[in-house]
C-alpha cells in the first residue's frame, strides 16, 4: 500500500506543477522587480558653512553636508550664513581653486576631473569634508 500512496502523491506534485506554468504557458509564481539602479549624479550640489547650534546654543562648526557626489563638471556652493570667519581648502590635488576666508555669502567651484576631493575650514580643525566626482 505504501508504494502506491506515493505514485499518487508524485502524480499529484506533477499536475500541480504544470497547472502553475511548469509547461510554459505562464501562470507560475511573479518575479520581483528588480530594484531601479542608482541615478546620475546631480550637477550641482549646495553645502551649509556651520551647522547650526548645539544643545547649550553655541554654532557648530561644520559643513552641512560633508560629503556630496557631483556628475563630472558639476559644481558645489558653499554657503555662509553664520557671520563667522570659514574658508574651504582643499587638500587632493586637481581640486579647483580654495575659497578664502570670508564671514558671508556664497562661492561656488566646478569639478572637471572625476575622483575624490578633500576639503576643510583651516579655521576649525573639525570642519572637513569631500567631493566625490563621477
Amino acid at each position: 500500500m505504501v508504494p502506491a500512496f506515493r505514485s499518487w502523491r508524485l502524480a499529484v506534485a506533477v499536475v500541480a506543477s504544470l497547472a502553475c506554468g511548469g509547461g510554459g504557458g505562464g501562470g507560475g509564481s511573479p518575479t520581483a522587480p528588480t530594484p531601479p539602479g542608482p541615478g546620475s549624479p546631480s550637477t550641482s550640489a549646495s553645502v551649509a558653512m556651520g551647522g547650526g547650534l548645539d544643545s547649550y546654543g553655541y554654532e557648530v562648526n561644520a559643513f552641512a553636508p560633508s560629503t556630496v557626489i557631483i556628475a563630472r563638471n558639476g559644481t558645489v556652493t558653499w554657503s555662509n550664513p553664520t557671520g563667522r570667519m570659514h574658508n574651504v581648502t582643499f587638500s587632493t590635488a586637481g581640486a579647483p581653486a580654495n575659497i578664502a576666508d570670508h564671514g558671508s555669502g556664497t562661492n561656488a567651484r566646478t569639478f572637471a576631473t572625476a575622483g575624490t576631493f578633500g576639503f576643510q575650514c583651516t579655521n576649525h580643525s573639525s570642519m572637513t569634508g569631500s567631493v566625490t566626482v563621477q
